[in-house]
């Protein structure tokens, strides 16, 4: 035991070595790691929307009279992004009580700018008409019965894009 020697030139050598296998391993296995998430990103993906109030009606009540449609959604839109709103953008509605989780959500698209600005909890808003495509009828199937100053919340798809073009577009 006495004759081997822990500090001598060889022992040194082979302690302060590290094998290339690992290292290069170790490397080629972050590559693939970093490569897949940059192809994965490409097929991810981003949407960005904005969340808010919104307050369905029955089409008769309003001075918009939409053909085939029961209700409408009035759309309460902070007047700080009422420019990112534009005709045809598709919404989604989940109404207060139905969980989107059990329930759905209800389909809509922008139909149009209805131009008036309201005062609400001090906040001020533009008000816009959601179109509903099945009318109160969820994502699930299932039929959400209406009832007079019926709540819930929105979100508006403002763009759709990949993930990979929404990196790349940020380190610009």
């Amino acid at each position: 035991m006495n004759s081997i020697e822990l500090r001598s030139e060889k022992v040194r050598s082979i302690i302060g070595k590290i094998p290339p296998r690992i290292v290069r391993s170790g490397t080629l296995v972050l590559f693939i790691v970093f490569a897949l998430l940059i192809i994965g990103s490409y097929f991810f993906p981003y949407s960005e929307t904005i969340t808010i109030p919104v307050q369905i009606k029955e089409n008769k009540t309003l001075s918009i009279n939409l053909p085939s449609q029961q209700y409408v959604a009035i759309a309460y839109v902070p007047i700080n992004l009422q420019s990112k709103v534009i005709k045809g953008q598709e919404a989604l509605v989940e109404i207060e009580g139905y969980g989107k989780n059990t329930n759905g959500q209800i389909d809509c698209y922008v139909q149009n700018r209805m131009g008036i600005a309201v005062v609400k909890n001090n906040k001020k808003y533009i008000l816009f008409n959601l179109s509903l495509n099945n009318s109160l009828i969820t994502s699930n199937g299932k039929s959400i019965p209406y009832y007079s100053n019926m709540l819930g919340t929105g979100k508006i798809i403002l763009k759709k894009e990949r993930l990979l073009n929404f990196l790349f577009d940020r380190t610009k």
